[in-house]
Formats: structure tokens, sequence, C-alpha cells
């Protein structure tokens, strides 16, 4: 949260499950309104169903408030990374939700490195280039037995 306070320039995020809680959804779009580039990348198809339909219920706002969010084609990329200005990583293994981030065992490695960063963001920048933007519009296109079932599973993302 603090690093997402402190972004300039880019916030650059690859995660194969994210079900951020109510005040990192506010941190990202906070910096995306500020002119940050928030840029997040997630699985098209993800291995766990009931994560991605949470998923697909949080996005639409990030979206609508200047979030980029890309789906990147299979196979499953299991990822996770946190790029911020070029200046600082943070790799590991805790997912971007409130299970990861308060209640699993994780490891994350956070790193201050200018290159190490740039060089990473260069791995990023090429899975981007695969990915799939995911538009508004084609979020709203969602079925509404879709929607249900999305919002539906959001309602139970602080235990997944």
């Amino acid at each position: 949260m603090g690093a997402l306070a402190c972004a300039e320039k880019s916030v650059l995020i690859m995660t194969p499950y994210f079900v951020p809680d109510r005040p990192m959804t506010a941190a990202l779009i906070t910096a995306a309104l500020r002119g940050v580039d928030v840029t997040i990348v997630l699985p098209a198809k993800s291995n766990l169903p009931f994560v991605h339909w949470a998923t697909r219920a949080i996005i639409g706002e990030l979206i609508a408030n200047g979030v980029r969010v890309y789906y990147q084609s299979p196979p499953f990329v299991h990822t996770k990374l946190f790029l911020l200005d070029d200046v600082w990583s943070l790799i590991g293994s805790a997912n971007l939700d409130a299970r990861s981030l308060r209640l699993n065992f994780e490891l994350n490695l956070s790193v201050f490195d200018p290159d190490l960063t740039v060089r990473i963001k260069e791995h990023f920048n090429r899975a981007l280039s695969g990915a799939h933007e995911i538009t508004l519009s084609e979020l709203n296109a969602r079925s509404l037995a879709a929607n249900l079932r999305d919002n539906f599973a959001r309602l139970f993302s602080p235990y997944l």
C-alpha cells in the first residue's frame, strides 16, 4: 500500500490470482487517477474458476478509473511480480489478495535496484505484448447469468 502511494510513473503487476480488498482497490485507483500507469496482467484462464469469477466482478471498477487490465493467453502463468517506477521490485509467492497478505505463510523478496527492475520489466513487457486488454464494453457484454455468478463469487473474496 505504501508503494502504491509513492508511485510516480508506473505500477506493473503480474499475478495469477487477483482479488484485492477495498483498501488495495482504492490505492490502485488513486494511483491511476494521479496519472500513474497502473497495469495488471492476469491469466486469461485460471485454474481456480471461483477466483477468476470474483476477479471479473472487481476489475470493472478498476478499468473505469484508469487501471489497465490484460489477460495473458494460456498456458497458465503463476508469476507474481509488482514493479514500481523502474526502481523497485517485489517478487515472491504472495498474491494480491487478503488471504495471501494476511493469512498464508508467504515469502516475497523486496529489491530496490533499478537494473534488476528494468530486466524484470522486460519480462513483463514480453508477456504484455501477447496479452489482450480487457475493456469495459467487453465486461458489460457478459450475460446476466455471468454477471450474477461473478458478483456472487465476489462476496467470498475475503476467503479466496
